[in-house]
């Protein structure tokens, strides 16, 4: 496992990144159980170093996002009681830090670790029908505010993401809205940028400071998303 002094993080392994490839080809319990402690020191240990690492660096930079360690990181295990595909493990590492570190409170950081997949966003996520209400409302009332806080993405290099766009029509009672620059935002029912992470990115303790700075330059997004939070 690579860290340094006091288990801080100094980058994700070769073989922890190995062991993913290697996972994603036996994806069973036979395979694992062998191996479950290399997962333990080279998967989990690191990522929880990262969480800590990250979650310290945001608190020095008053970015309010962080999360205890130990119950951040995302199980290896699928819940497969209900799905027809029976894979028992996960193939890729994931760690949630939420605003204000409470989970329900919409806003937050989202590690992925996966081979050539990697990736770290900030995200206002599946928004709640009320908290979803609440952001339209207020970009149909204001929408050169939210023009601007997508400007100011944009002037950071990001843009916010319609990947996933919630519905493909106006929602109801904002119809008046679909002429407006903004009218695609309407249908989205998560708010979301992100940056790719590469191999090299992840076996780097340079990791940190390419999350953290995601962070920083998606504050306008959340300065927006917490204002839009307070409004009842």
């Amino acid at each position: 496992m690579k860290t340094n002094a006091a288990g801080s993080f100094a980058g994700f392994s070769p073989d922890a990144l190995k062991f993913l490839r290697d996972l994603a080809k036996n994806n069973d319990r036979v395979w694992f159980l062998p191996r479950k402690q290399i997962y333990e020191t080279e998967l989990l240990a690191p990522l929880q170093s990262l969480v800590a690492a990250v979650t310290d660096a945001l608190r020095k930079a008053k970015i309010p996002i962080g999360a205890d360690p130990t119950r951040s990181t995302f199980r290896i295990y699928r819940d497969i009681r209900f799905s027809p595909d029976k894979r028992p493990y996960k193939t890729n590492l994931g760690a949630y830090l939420p605003s204000e570190g409470t989970r329900d409170k919409p806003g937050g950081l989202y590690i992925h670790i996966q081979p050539k997949e990697s990736f770290a966003a900030i995200a206002f996520y599946e928004l709640d029908k009320p908290e979803l209400q609440r952001w339209r409302t207020e970009m149909a009332k204001n929408p050169k505010r939210f023009q601007s806080m997508l400007q100011a993405l944009e002037r950071n290099g990001l843009k916010l993401s319609v990947e996933h766009e919630a519905l493909k029509r106006m929602p109801r009672g904002f119809e008046s809205s679909a002429d407006s620059p903004i009218a695609r935002y309407f249908r989205l029912g998560s708010f979301t940028v992100g940056e790719e992470l590469s191999d090299k990115d992840v076996t780097s303790k340079k990791l940190i400071e390419r999350v953290v700075g995601l962070a920083k330059k998606a504050k306008p997004l959340l300065d927006y998303g917490r204002s839009v939070g307070r409004l009842r």
